[in-house]
C-alpha cells in the first residue's frame, strides 16, 4: 500500500449549517492541533474566514440551511441538495479517507441528515488494520 497522500494522524469531519456552529467546530479542531496533532479538517460548510494554525482545511461540497426551514439542507447555490449532491459528497470525503491514514476520526453528529456519508465512511474505517478510533461530537 503506498504511503497516504495526507499524513495527518486525526480526520475531522464538520459540517457547520448555520454560521454560529462554525467557531465551535474550528475550535474543537484548534485544540487537537495544539495537542501537537496533525489534524486535516473535512469542512462542509460555507468557508471560513480563518483556520487555526496546524490544521490543514479540505472543503467539501457546500451543504448549509436556513434557520426558516430546519431540516432542509441547501447546497452552495442555496437549492436544496438531491441524490446526485448526496453520492458526490459521499465519495468526496470516502476518496480523502482513502489518502489517509488517521488514528482517529472525529464526527460532528450536530447537523442531521448526513448519514449517507457517515456510514460508508465508519464502515470502511472499521474494517482497516489498525482501525481508526471513532469519536462524534454534538
Amino acid at each position: 500500500m503506498p504511503p497516504p497522500q495526507y499524513p495527518h494522524s486525526i480526520l475531522f469531519r464538520a459540517q457547520p449549517l448555520q454560521a454560529e456552529q462554525q467557531a465551535a467546530r474550528l475550535h474543537a479542531a484548534g485544540r487537537l492541533a495544539a495537542e501537537g496533532e496533525r489534524v486535516l479538517l473535512a469542512w462542509g460548510g460555507l468557508a471560513p474566514a480563518t483556520i487555526p494554525d496546524g490544521v490543514t482545511l479540505w472543503l467539501l461540497p457546500v451543504a448549509w440551511a436556513r434557520a426558516e426551514s430546519p431540516g432542509l439542507i441547501l447546497n452552495a447555490q442555496g437549492q436544496p441538495v438531491d441524490h446526485a449532491w448526496k453520492k458526490r459528497r459521499a465519495a468526496a470525503l470516502l476518496g480523502l479517507f482513502a489518502k489517509m491514514a488517521p488514528h482517529l476520526i472525529v464526527l460532528d453528529m450536530a447537523a442531521p441528515g448526513f448519514r449517507f456519508e457517515l456510514e460508508p465512511l465508519t464502515a470502511i474505517a472499521r474494517r482497516r488494520s489498525p482501525a481508526p478510533t471513532i469519536e462524534t461530537m454534538t
